[in-house]
C-alpha cells in the first residue's frame, strides 16, 4: 500500500449477537499467521467487546453462506485492519457502530499457501473475503524506496513461462470448492514503481502485466474457480505514474475495478484537505474510458497531521454513497505511515460512525449464532 486501494462486500442484515446466545460446545485453537497473527482464538469463545457483538462460530455451527451469493443492495464498508486479528476487527466494528460487508486480508505468494482461514473466519463474521494477493517477498522489500520493486525471481515473464503454476493452481483448486464469492485483488498498485509486477521495472517488459493476469485469470477458469471476481485495483493516477490503459486486462478479465487513494500521505502537514474530486476524480475519468465497470475505493484512509480528519471522512463517505458508479469504499485501518484508523481521534470515531450509518450504505449479513436463533 502506497496511497490507496479498493475493496468490494456482500451484504447482510446488521444484527448484533446476543450476549444470551448459548455456545459452549467444546472449542477448537485455530490460527492462521497472517489472518489471525500469533493469536491464538478459541472458536466457539465470545470475543470481549460491546454486548457479544462478535462471536468466533464452532464448526459445527458452520451454515452454507447463502449470504455470499446475493450482493447487497446499497454501498458496501470493508475494512483492512494490520493482522486481521479478531480483536482488531471486534474495535473497527465497535468504532464504526456496524460490521464490514468486506474484509480484506494480504496473501503473498512467497510465504502464504492457502489456508482455509482466509474464507471461513470472514465469512463466519457476516463478510465476503477479499484477498489482496501479491507475487513478491514481502520480507526482502528493500528499504531503499527506488528498490523496492526489484525482485526478479518474481518477474511477470517468470509467471507467464509457468515458473508458479503449483502455486496458482492450488488457490485456484482450493477457492473452487470452497464455491462461493471471494474477490482476489491481484498484484495491485500496477500504475505506480514500488512492486515487482510493475511494468518498466524489475525487467518486466510493455505488456507483460496484462499477459501475467490473464494467465493467472485462464488458470483459474480452468480450475473451475467461477466464484472467484477479479478485482483490478490501480493506485490513484500521479505525476510519473504510468498510464492506466496499457494496464488494464480488459472487461472479460476484470469484475471489478479498484482504486486506491489516502488524504494526508506527504510528509507537511495538510493546509486544507482534498476533495473527493480532486483526489480520486482524474482516476476515475480515466478509467471511465476504458471500462464501464463498478468501481470500488479498495484501500482508503486519512491523516490527523492538520485537524481535518473528520470533516474529509463526513465529505468523502457522503461522495461515494452519492456516486452512482462507485461500490463502496474499503478502510485501511492501520496506524502505520500516520495513524489511519477510525480510532484515532474521537472526533474521527464520531464521524465515521455517522457517515457509515447512512441508509445508502448496505448493512452489514448477521453472524452465524443470531442467523441460528432466527
Amino acid at each position: 500500500m502506497v496511497t490507496a486501494v479498493i475493496l468490494l462486500a456482500t451484504s447482510m442484515v446488521a444484527i448484533a449477537i446476543r450476549p444470551e446466545v448459548d455456545l459452549t460446545e467444546p472449542s477448537l485453537s485455530v490460527v492462521s499467521p497472517r489472518l489471525v497473527g500469533a493469536e491464538p482464538i478459541d472458536v466457539g469463545a465470545s470475543v470481549p467487546g460491546e454486548g457479544g457483538l462478535s462471536v468466533v462460530p464452532t464448526f459445527e455451527q458452520l451454515y452454507e453462506y447463502e449470504f455470499l451469493d446475493d450482493f447487497p443492495d446499497g454501498k458496501v464498508i470493508g475494512v483492512t485492519t494490520r493482522s486481521g486479528l479478531e480483536s482488531e476487527l471486534d474495535k473497527f466494528a465497535f468504532s464504526a457502530g456496524r460490521l464490514p460487508n468486506l474484509i480484506q486480508v494480504t496473501a503473498g505468494w512467497a510465504s502464504d499457501d492457502y489456508q482455509p482461514w482466509f474464507t471461513e473466519r470472514i465469512a463466519n463474521r457476516g463478510a465476503m473475503p477479499v484477498i489482496s494477493w501479491e507475487p513478491w517477498n514481502s520480507a526482502q522489500e528493500s528499504t531503499v524506496d527506488q528498490k523496492r520493486s526489484e525482485q526478479p525471481e518474481y518477474a511477470l515473464a517468470r509467471i507467464v513461462a509457468g515458473d508458479f503454476d503449483a502455486y496458482i493452481d492450488d488457490w485456484a483448486e482450493n477457492l473452487a470448492d470452497w464455491g462461493h464469492p471471494v474477490a482476489m485483488r491481484f498484484a495491485h498498485e500496477m500504475n505506480g514503481y514500488w512492486y515487482p509486477w510493475a511494468e518498466g521495472r524489475n525487467g518486466n517488459a510493455p505488456g507483460s502485466y496484462v499477459d501475467a493476469w490473464r494467465y493467472v485469470h485462464d488458470r483459474f477458469t480452468e480450475a473451475g474457480a467461477d466464484n472467484v471476481l477479479w478485482l483490478w485495483s490501480p493506485n490513484v493516477s500521479y505525476a510519473g505514474s504510468s498510464p492506466l490503459a496499457p494496464l488494464y486486462p480488459g472487461d472479460d478479465y476484470v469484475d471489478w475495478i479498484g482504486v486506491v487513494g489516502y488524504f494526508g500521505h506527504g510528509a507537511e502537514t495538510p493546509t486544507a484537505y482534498p476533495t473527493f474530486d480532486q483526489l480520486f476524480g482524474p482516476t476515475l475519468d480515466e478509467l471511465e474510458l476504458l471500462s464501464d465497470k463498478p468501481v470500488l475505493i479498495t484501500e482508503t484512509g486519512a491523516t490527523e497531521r492538520g485537524g481535518f480528519k473528520p470533516e474529509w471522512i463526513t465529505h468523502t463517505l457522503n461522495e461515494i454513497a452519492t456516486n452512482p458508479r462507485m461500490m463502496g469504499f474499503i478502510w485501511f485501518d492501520v496506524d502505520k505511515e500516520t495513524d489511519w484508523r477510525i480510532t484515532s481521534s474521537a472526533e474521527s470515531a464520531t464521524a465515521f460512525k455517522a457517515a457509515a450509518a447512512d441508509s445508502r450504505y448496505a448493512p452489514a449479513g448477521p453472524v452465524l449464532a443470531e442467523r441460528e436463533d432466527s
